[in-house]
């Protein structure tokens, strides 16, 4: 077995990180690209006892697995009635795997100087009370692996880690063909969600179970699910338990078998949720429905749908989501994303373009709306496709308002485009610009033959734009056509910014005379 040409990269970019001086390093990378391979080889190489942290019960497993048939070698685990590592006898393999939660409770079996390194798999977690405490006891170099940095309680985690000695992005990972190209499906369901609170960074969990376990949501989401989904082995992200459950039964119901959907939850004992979990890798159960369980270190390759059943409001809670199905697998062409849209809520929800958060971000506005707009016609588009349409979208208008700055439009020194509200009047039913709108955009010191071409709803829009320039306290329509007058752009300057600028020029003006 050999490592990956950027697993490589990462090693070679720790080594350099700890030679530099640094003790607690961080690498970021996509779910599926081999942290836990990155660390095992991390473990072989290393001159000393390494210990390797982990939060659940799966986890623990799952890295002790990978580590020992990558190292061939014995790898001990510390977790609830087992003590592989703390053994009366005094007996230590080189590497463990532990429990965060077992080893807290155990540090004073362990001395401080018992791991030269300690790994913390998913480090996203480590800003926690449990893990600062296991961390701050350990005399050890601290390595960090994960796939989404950024927290939605906003700790930093360079309160735990020095530098990021290396990152590598999705969109770079699916370029290289490391993992499988991405296509978003959004559908639009009748939930309303306007009323729902938020409470620790994401929608009260209660509110939304009220709503989406009602019988018609149910089945605004079942439905969907078993038409998309084809042959491609499912994953459901439910927001609740309750929801998880009821979910499966609507599936169940709807595909006239029993067994077809499973649903599985954290409340489950892991002796409850293995036989459920083998179902659905030997493709028995077909779907698998979850509550905040899968999110992290579920490793099923062969998932080609994730079915994102429950409003997120964390871009990195998203991501690890849709995290669950990019891996490669054989037959598998790429992964399908159902993004279910509610009605009406006045939280911004993250979407399935939101994971490349290295886009720029009206790019992703844009790809946000491309996605939605082809959605409309029955149809999925790639990831990489919205946002490339986007970057040419976006390419385009700025050449446009470059072009009408040179010619010192009125609109366009605003940093306003007036094409789309033309082409959307062009077919919109109903009056045209009324007297006062006129009067308001004539006022503002604006021309109004092409607002007067404009529906009555689209210059109201237009007005609601330049209110809001005003409420931000943006410079004027009168500044901003003075300003471009002088070669100045003027689309992002305050008012007090342009009336210093306008002084100016007229001194230099004045001094010139």
């Amino acid at each position: 077995m050999q490592l990956r040409p950027y697993q490589s990269a990462a090693l070679q970019a720790v080594r350099q990180a700890y030679g530099q001086g640094h003790r607690a390093v961080l690498v970021v990378m996509p779910t599926g690209t081999g942290k836990t391979v990155l660390f095992a080889e991390v473990s072989r190489l290393a001159k000393g006892p390494v210990l390797v942290l982990a939060h659940r019960q799966e986890l623990v497993e799952q890295a002790r697995s990978k580590i020992a048939a990558w190292c061939n070698d014995v790898v001990a685990v510390e977790m609830a009635g087992r003590r592989d590592f703390t053994r009366p006898d005094g007996r230590r393999p080189k590497i463990a795997v532990a429990s965060i939660q077992t080893l807290q409770k155990r540090l004073h079996d362990l001395p401080r100087d018992a791991f030269k390194i300690v790994v913390v798999d998913e480090a996203h977690h480590a800003t926690a009370d449990s893990y600062r405490a296991v961390l701050a006891h350990f005399d050890a170099w601290r390595l960090g692996v994960t796939a989404t940095p950024d927290r939605s309680d906003r700790v930093p985690l360079g309160e735990i880690f020095s530098t990021v000695a290396f990152e590598y992005d999705m969109r770079t990972a699916i370029r290289d063909g490391w993992l499988c190209p991405i296509r978003s499906f959004l559908v639009h369901t009748r939930a309303d969600f306007a009323h729902v609170r938020k409470v620790a960074g994401e929608l009260a969990t209660r509110d939304v179970e009220a709503i989406l376990t009602q019988e018609l949501h149910l089945a605004e989401i079942a439905t969907p699910i078993l038409k998309e989904r084809g042959d491609r082995p499912t994953i459901v992200f439910a927001a609740s338990v309750a929801h998880a459950h009821a979910l499966a039964r609507v599936l169940n119901d709807q595909a006239g078998a029993a067994g077809f959907a499973a649903a599985v939850d954290g409340t489950d004992s892991y002796e409850v949720r293995a036989p459920v979990i083998d179902r659905f890798r030997r493709g028995e159960a077909k779907v698998l429905v979850n509550c905040a369980l899968f999110t992290e270190g579920f490793d099923v390759p062969e998932i080609a749908l994730v079915a994102i059943a429950r409003p997120v409001l964390s871009r990195s809670f998203y991501a690890q989501m849709v995290g669950r199905g990019t891996r490669i697998a054989k037959g598998k062409r790429d992964l399908l994303v159902l993004d279910f849209v509610p009605t009406n809520c006045r939280h911004s929800l993250a979407q399935a373009v939101d994971i490349f958060a290295a886009a720029d971000p009206e790019v992703q506005q844009r790809a946000r709306r491309i996605a939605a707009e082809t959605s409309v016609l029955g149809q999925a588009i790639a990831l990489e496709r919205a946002l490339e349409l986007a970057q040419q979208e976006q390419e385009a208008q700025a050449a446009t308002v470059a072009y009408q700055l040179r010619r010192r439009d009125p609109f366009a020194v605003l940093g306003i485009d007036l094409g789309p509200y033309l082409r959307r009047s062009r077919v919109a039913a109903g009056e045209r610009a009324s007297t006062a709108q006129l009067e308001f955009f004539k006022r503002a010191g604006l021309p109004t033959d092409p607002v007067a071409e404009l529906a009555e709803r689209e210059a109201a829009a237009l007005r609601e734009a330049l209110l809001e320039r005003r409420a931000v306290g943006l410079c004027t329509p009168k500044q901003a056509l003075q300003l471009a007058a002088h070669g100045i752009d003027p689309r992002d300057l305050y008012y007090d910014e342009a009336k210093e600028l306008l002084r100016e020029q007229r001194a230099r003006r004045a001094s010139a005379t």
